[in-house]
């Protein structure tokens, strides 16, 4: 019997990030609802600056006049058919779309597929892989794979692939199986409960309907990316043993892009504080976000 042992650190690394982000979100989400609860005390009829209500008033019934006047752009754009609806305004920097009401096409799916696959960040990310593998490289690779450009653009090729046969193999399936590419959000406002959604919404996740269903696309684009590898890496890297760590990598890098999307509501703030969105050129928006 053969007995296979895999490194550790990656996993332990992986589940202190996740307990971490889940923990350090606990007093945000903490501070919302207590916001909210006061904000449900107040009395919209007195316009006090306690009152966060009394604070918006001014907005809501300039939206109200904007609805009765058909002459207003915002009337307008409300009145097409299949309005778009308003996407977070941090989608540049997450780039793992949140699910809607709206259904999405096959030509939607694509787009996202497209971008995702061969986007600005799909090719620009990668760079940074190789120079981690290049600045910390596995100790039996041979010289071809550790020093030189040779190196860096194996390193780049290889991470290139992965997540690009990750993202084929999850579209392909995902369309036979009539799976939302979309993430989920739930619906529970405890922070644990909602790492433990995005975590399983890695095994389950929805239909173009809305049911849940077995993510048999993640799966499919987990085996790829990590079989890939078996055809170009050098001896000793390309055996099932290889390909079955880099299937887990895989699996936890898609629960990462979940537990980030998930607490997007929080960490979204900060970055638009940060004018990230001003920084990013106009091409490095996804086309699904505009």
């Amino acid at each position: 019997m053969i007995v296979r042992t895999y490194r550790s650190k990656p996993f332990i690394r992986t589940a202190v990030i996740l307990l971490s982000v889940a923990t350090a979100y606990s007093q945000v989400v903490a501070s919302q609802e207590a916001q909210t609860a006061s904000g449900l005390s107040c009395n919209s009829s007195e316009n006090t600056p306690s009152c966060p209500f009394a604070r918006t008033r001014e907005k809501n019934d300039t939206k109200e006049i904007a609805a009765t006047n058909p002459e207003t752009p915002s009337a307008q754009a409300a009145s097409l058919p299949n309005a778009p609806q308003a996407q977070d305004q941090n989608g540049a920097v997450l780039l793992l779309p949140v699910a809607t009401a709206h259904r999405l096409s096959f030509s939607e799916k694509l787009t996202i597929y497209t971008h995702q696959t061969f986007g600005p960040p799909a090719v620009i990310f990668p760079a940074f892989s190789a120079a981690m593998g290049m600045a910390n490289p596995k100790s039996h690779y041979p010289h071809e794979w550790m020093d030189g450009a040779g190196a860096a653009g194996r390193l780049y090729g290889d991470s290139l692939a992965m997540s690009a046969s990750l993202r084929t193999a999850r579209f392909l399936t995902g369309l036979a199986w009539h799976e939302d590419p979309r993430y989920a959000r739930s619906g529970s406002r405890k922070p644990l409960m909602r790492a433990a959604h995005a975590l399983a919404f890695t095994f389950i996740d929805k239909t173009d309907s809305g049911r849940n269903t077995i993510a048999l696309s993640n799966l499919a684009g987990a085996l790829a990316g990590g079989f890939v590898g078996t055809a170009y890496l050098p001896h000793g890297y390309n055996d099932l043993a290889h390909a079955e760590q880099r299937i887990a990598f895989q699996f936890m890098s898609l629960a990462i892009q979940n537990v980030a999307a998930e607490f997007q509501p929080q960490w979204g703030p900060i970055v638009r504080k940060l004018r990230i969105q001003k920084i990013l050129p106009e091409w490095w928006v996804p086309p699904h976000e505009n």
